[in-house]
């Protein structure tokens, strides 16, 4: 990651250098510092994973587009390996789903409507419901998410295809944690909590309807 790729991503979310820099536990002189630098400056390593997860929780909240081509290489690896592929069959989805490309917002949702559309995989979220009610215990924002949801999949109003993604979010939700290894594009570096927020954000906009 260089610094022209952080002041792009700096500008998506609005967010200014000192405000970024809380996310991320570093001083907002310190982003200055290196925006200051010439353009296409290495941004040290060490400080990548933090920056990572701060994009992602970003992400999660709405504040940062995960299609942004910028922000695609700081989310995404480009890994194929054994453990990927098995990672896809495990959750009910083709070997090529990525092809090893990076995946955008339209992706991951069309992804949680494989998984959701599984039968099983229905089975396993109404069966676990106070597993996923836990969850809420993580904040209000957690809550709330979970909370739209579980409204979608207990609906009597929507029809199952209908709720597909829904299934699909609180499903990955219930995958455990060291089951899909980090570098794993998607699965292992979109979090629980991003997942949930783009679904509930799905679900939002669709009752919201056409503005």
């Amino acid at each position: 990651m260089d610094n022209s790729q952080l002041l792009i991503i700096l500008n998506a979310t609005g967010f200014s250098p000192e405000e970024f820099g809380r996310k991320i536990g570093l001083s907002g002189m310190t982003i200055r510092r290196w925006l200051r630098k010439p353009e296409g400056t290495t941004i040290p390593r060490v400080y990548f994973p933090a920056i990572r997860e701060a994009c992602l929780a970003l992400v999660g909240e709405g504040k940062l587009d995960a299609s942004l081509p910028e922000l695609q290489p700081v989310l995404f690896s480009v890994v194929s390996s054994a453990g990927y592929q098995a990672a896809l069959r495990n959750l009910g989805l083709g070997d090529g789903f990525t092809d090893g490309r990076p995946v955008s917002r339209d992706q991951i949702l069309s992804g949680l409507l494989q998984i959701g559309a599984q039968m099983p995989k229905q089975t396993d979220v109404d069966g676990h419901s106070s597993e996923v009610s836990a969850f809420k215990k993580l904040g209000d924002e957690w809550s709330s998410r979970i909370t739209t949801l579980w409204t979608i999949v207990r609906s009597r109003k929507m029809d199952l295809p209908d709720k597909f993604i829904a299934y699909g979010a609180l499903f990955y939700l219930l995958t455990p944690i060291d089951f899909i290894p980090d570098n794993i594009p998607f699965f292992g570096l979109i979090d629980d909590f991003a997942i949930l927020g783009l679904a509930a954000a799905y679900y939002t906009r669709k009752t919201a309807g056409p503005s």
